[in-house]
C-alpha cells in the first residue's frame, strides 16, 4: 500500500500537500509504491522465455511448446504425462470444448476410421471453423461482462436491443476478430470505427450494468452505474479487483481510491443511445453540421411547441415530479436535443418514470393553446421534410458522446456520491503507469461530438506491452479448456490470488498470442493439439502405493494437476444442448431476440414469460432469454451465473435440485422420448438390442459393451414388469400380460437413464 504521512511529524501545510498529491494520484512524481508492490508478478512485462528441455529418456513425448513447459515442471518431481486419451474420449472432449456439442455418431465413426496422422488436426480445424464455436466461447465472455436482456432490481424491465450485443460477441468469435480490436470496439467503437455497425453494437458492453429503472435518487443511480462499469472493466480486462478501491485505497493490492475514479473518468461522458448514425468521421461531421443548421432554423417553432407540451407533461406527471431535485427536473424539462451530457444522463433515469402517454398529451393541453399546438405540429412536420438525414442509421443498444467536454469526475469521500472532493482527470491506475505517463493522457477528439477519452483507454489497454490485458485473456482461454486457469482467479491477478501454477508457460503463451496478432483461434489450436490436453483423465488407481503418492502430490501442488486431464462436468448450457442434440430436436438457427422455452409449473407468477413458438424453444441455450431476476430454472440449477455480477469462473456444485431436474424435468422426459423414437428409426433392424445399441451410440458416441447390453436388457425387462404392475393397479388388467406399449415405455426409461448417466454429463 502507499505509505501514509505521519500526522504528528508533518506541518499543516505539508500534510495538506501530501494528502492532495495522494488523493489526486497525479503530480510531479508517481506515487511511492514499495518494491514488493511494484515487483508483483502480474505487473511485470511479458517475457518470452526459452523453451525448457525435458529429461531424456522419457516415456512422455512433448508435441508442442506447451508440453515442454508442463512436462519439465512435472519431471522435477518425478512425474510424467498420463497415457494419451483414446480417440473417442478425445473427440468428445474437443467437441464439447470448442463448440459445446457432442459429436454425432457419423462424426465419431468417421474419426475412428481415419488412421492418418492428421485425423485429429482435421477435426480441430473443422470445429474452429464451425459457427457453433462462437456460440460456445461467446458464452464465456457473456459471463464475464454479466450480459442480460433485462435491467435487474425490483422491476427488472426488458432491454429489447440487448440481444444484438450477444450476437455481436458470437460473430466476433466466429470470424476470428483479433482480441485487441474486440476490446477496442466494445470500449470505443463509436469513436474508433463509426462506420462499422458491428463496432457500434459492441459498445453495448458499456451499458451492461444492472439498473434500477425506478430509482428515486437519480444522482446515486448514475454513480452506481459508473461504479459497476468501472469495476467490471477492472475485473474483465485488467484482472484486478479495482472495485474494492471505490471507498478507500485497496487493502491488499497497490490500487488507490484515486485510481478507481480516474479510470471511471474515461466513461463520464457517455450517453445511452438506441439509434445511432453510421458513417465515416467526415460523413458524420458533415451530417452533424447540417443537422445543427436545421435545428437553428427551426429553433423558434420547436421551443414554442416544447413549452406548450411541457405544461401538459408536468400536469400528467403530477406528484411523480416531487421526488426529484431541481437539476433533475431541469433535465427532464429541457428540450431533448439541447440537453447537456449530464442532463442526458439524468434524464435517462428520471424521464422514464414520468410515465407519459403521448396519446393523452392532447387532452392535457390547455384549451387556449390546442389550436396553436396543432398549427406548430404542421409547421414542424413540413420542416422535417428538409431535415438532414445521417448517411445510415442502426438500432442497437449503444453509447455515444455529445461533445468534446465530459462531465467532471471527483474523488468521493468514502465512496459517497454526495460527498465529492477533488476533481480528477482520466488516468490509468498508478501502479501500471510508466514514468513518461505521470501526466494525464492527452485526448484528441475524433469529432466535435466525442472527447476521445475511451479511444485512448482502449488503445492503452490493448497495447502489446501491457502487462495485464493479454495475460488475463490467455488465462481465460486456458481455464476454458482445463476447468482451471494457470491463475486460479481469472478476475483477480492481485496479491491475494496464488501465483500462477506455471508462470513461464503463461508468459510464453501470452507472448505467442501477441506475436500471432491476438489470434484467439491460434491459441485454441495450440492448446488442444498439445500432449498436455490430449492425456487421459483419472488413469491412476489409488490402490497402488506409488499411484497413491502421485495423487496425493497432485492434490498438494498446483503444478502437478496437468499430469492427467481433469474430469469436468458439462456446463448448464451444454447439458441442455446435448439433450436436444441427442433427441434430434436441436434447432441450430442462430441469432435474434432471446427465446422463451417452457418454465416449470408455478413459475408464471415469479416474473414468467410468454412462451416462444415451439420450434424456437429448442434453440441453443445461449439464445435463451436472460432475465436477471428469473434465470432459466434448469440452467440455474446447474450453476448458471448470477447476471448481476461478473463471473470469471462458474462454480460446480452437487445439489439435490440437480437430481430432481434430471429425473423430472419435462425437457429431459421429452428428450428421452425423442431419443427412443430416433434410436428405433435409425437402428438397422427392429431387434431391441440393435435399437439399444443405436441409442448408446447417439448418447455416448460408442456402442455398448456386452455387459452393458446385458444390463440394458435386464433393465428393460424389469421396467416392463413394473409398468405392467402399475397398469394392473390402475386398471385391474392382468399384470402378467406385457403389452407393446409397455416395451416402448421401458425403452424410453432406458433412454432417460442414458441421458442421466455420468458418461453423458461429464467430459473425461
Amino acid at each position: 500500500m502507499v505509505p501514509r504521512p505521519n500526522v504528528k511529524l508533518c506541518g499543516f501545510v505539508g500534510l495538506c500537500l501530501l494528502l492532495c498529491i495522494h488523493a489526486n494520484g497525479y503530480g510531479t512524481d508517481l506515487p511511492k509504491f514499495s518494491e514488493t508492490e511494484r515487483g508483483h508478478w502480474a505487473f511485470q512485462p511479458v517475457s518470452r522465455r526459452a523453451i525448457p528441455t525435458t529429461s531424456e529418456p522419457t516415456p512422455s513425448q512433448p508435441l508442442n511448446e506447451i508440453d515442454s513447459f508442463v512436462l519439465s515442471a512435472l519431471q522435477k518431481d518425478g512425474l510424467e504425462f498420463s497415457k494419451p486419451a483414446d480417440k473417442l474420449t478425445l473427440l468428445r472432449r474437443v467437441n464439447f470444448d470448442l463448440i459445446g456439442l457432442p459429436p454425432t455418431p457419423a462424426e465419431a465413426a468417421e474419426f475412428l476410421a481415419d488412421e492418418s496422422p492428421e485425423a485429429y488436426l482435421k477435426v480441430v480445424d473443422r470445429l474452429l471453423a464451425s459457427p457453433h464455436y462462437g456460440e460456445a466461447w461467446g458464452r464465456m465472455w457473456l459471463d464475464v461482462v454479466r450480459f442480460a436482456e433485462t435491467a435487474g432490481f425490483n422491476a427488472d424491465p426488458a432491454r429489447p436491443l440487448a440481444y444484438k450485443y450477444r450476437d455481436y460477441v458470437i460473430r466476433a468469435f466466429n470470424r476470428g476478430l483479433p482480441y485487441d480490436q474486440f476490446l477496442q470496439e466494445q470500449l470505443a467503437g463509436d469513436e474508433l470505427f463509426p462506420d462499422n455497425v458491428e463496432a457500434l453494437t459492441a459498445t453495448g458492453y458499456c451499458r451492461m450494468w444492472a439498473d434500477e429503472s425506478n430509482a428515486s435518487n437519480i444522482h446515486l443511480a448514475r454513480q452506481l452505474a459508473l461504479n459497476d462499469l468501472t469495476g467490471n472493466l477492472g475485473a474483465a480486462v485488467l484482472g484486478l479487483s479495482i472495485g474494492c478501491a471505490q471507498c478507500h485505497d485497496h487493502k491488499f493490492d497497490p490500487l488507490l481510491q484515486t485510481d478507481f475514479y480516474q479510470l471511471q473518468a474515461f466513461f463520464s461522458g457517455i450517453v445511452l443511445e438506441d439509434k445511432v448514425p453510421v458513417g465515416s468521421h467526415d460523413q458524420l461531421t458533415e451530417y452533424q453540421h447540417r443537422r445543427q443548421e436545421w435545428l437553428n432554423e427551426t429553433a423558434d417553432l420547436r421551443h414554442e411547441l416544447h413549452a406548450i407540451e411541457m405544461e401538459a407533461r408536468i400536469k400528467m406527471a403530477g406528484d411523480r415530479r416531487m421526488k426529484f431535485p431541481q437539476d433533475v427536473l431541469a433535465a427532464i424539462d429541457c428540450l431533448p436535443e439541447e440537453r447537456t451530457t449530464m442532463q442526458r444522463q439524468l434524464a435517462f433515469w428520471s424521464e422514464r418514470q414520468m410515465e407519459y402517454k403521448n396519446d393523452d398529451l392532447p387532452k392535457n393541453v390547455s384549451d387556449e393553446k390546442k389550436a396553436r399546438r396543432e398549427e406548430l405540429l404542421k409547421l414542424i412536420a413540413e420542416a422535417r421534410k428538409h431535415q438532414p438525414k445521417p448517411p445510415r442509421e442502426t438500432s442497437v443498444m449503444a453509447v455515444a458522446e455529445l461533445s468534446t467536454v465530459a462531465p467532471k469526475t471527483h474523488l468521493l469521500d468514502s465512496g459517497s456520491y454526495d460527498q465529492p472532493t477533488d476533481e480528477l482527470p482520466p488516468h490509468y491506475p498508478a501502479i501500471l503507469r510508466k514514468a513518461e505517463t505521470v501526466d494525464p493522457p492527452t485526448f484528441i477528439p475524433p469529432s466535435d461530438r466525442s472527447s476521445g477519452r475511451r479511444s485512448v483507454l482502449a488503445k492503452w489497454l490493448t497495447s502489446a506491452d501491457h502487462p495485464l490485458t493479454h495475460r488475463v485473456w490467455v488465462n481465460r482461454l486456458w481455464q476454458g479448456h482445463f476447468g482451471r486457469g494457470l491463475v486460479d482467479n481469472a478476475n483477480d491477478f492481485g496479491v491475494l490470488t496464488p501465483a500462477p501454477s506455471h508462470l513461464p508457460l503463461l508468459n510464453w503463451l501470452t507472448s505467442e498470442f501477441i506475436a500471432q496478432g491476438y489470434d484467439t483461434k491460434h491459441l485454441h489450436r495450440l492448446i488442444v493439439m498439445s500432449a498436455t490436453y490430449r492425456q487421459a483423465s483419472n488413469t491412476r488407481s489409488a490402490d497402488d502405493e506409488s499411484d497413491s503418492k502421485a495423487i496425493a502430490s497432485e492434490q498438494q501442488s498446483p503444478q502437478h494437476i496437468y499430469s492427467s486431464f481433469p474430469r469436468q462436468r458439462l456446463s448448464s448450457e451444454r447439458i441442455r444442448d446435448s439433450w436436444l442434440a441427442s433427441a434430434g430436436t436441436l434447432n441450430d438457427t442462430m441469432f435474434g431476440p432471446g427465446v422463451r422455452p417452457e418454465l416449470p409449473p408455478n413459475f408464471a407468477g415469479a416474473g414468467g414469460w410468454k412462451l416462444s413458438e415451439p420450434p424456437e424453444r429448442t434453440r441453443r441455450s445461449v439464445y435463451i432469454y436472460t432475465k436477471r431476476n428469473l434465470p432459466y430454472p434448469l440452467m440455474a440449477a446447474f450453476d448458471f451465473p448470477d447476471m448481476h455480477e461478473t463471473c470469471g469462473c462458474r462454480t460446480t456444485t452437487t445439489i439435490a435440485p440437480q437430481a430432481l431436474m434430471l429425473l423430472n424435468s419435462s425437457l429431459i422426459l421429452d428428450a428421452a422420448k425423442q431419443l427412443a423414437q430416433r434410436a428405433k428409426s435409425e437402428a438397422d433392424s427392429a431387434d431391441p438390442d440393435a435399437q439399444t445399441a443405436t441409442a448408446w451410440k447417439i448418447a455416448f458416441g460408442r456402442a455398448p459393451s456386452s455387459r452393458e447390453l446385458e444390463v440394458s436388457r435386464k433393465f428393460i425387462a424389469d421396467q416392463q414388469q413394473t409398468i405392467a404392475i402399475s397398469d394392473q393397479t390402475r386398471t385391474g388388467e392382468d399384470a402378467n400380460r406385457v403389452k407393446d406399449s409397455d416395451l416402448d415405455e421401458a425403452f424410453i426409461d432406458l433412454c432417460h437413464a442414458l441421458l442421466n448417466a455420468n458418461e453423458f454429463l461429464f467430459v473425461e
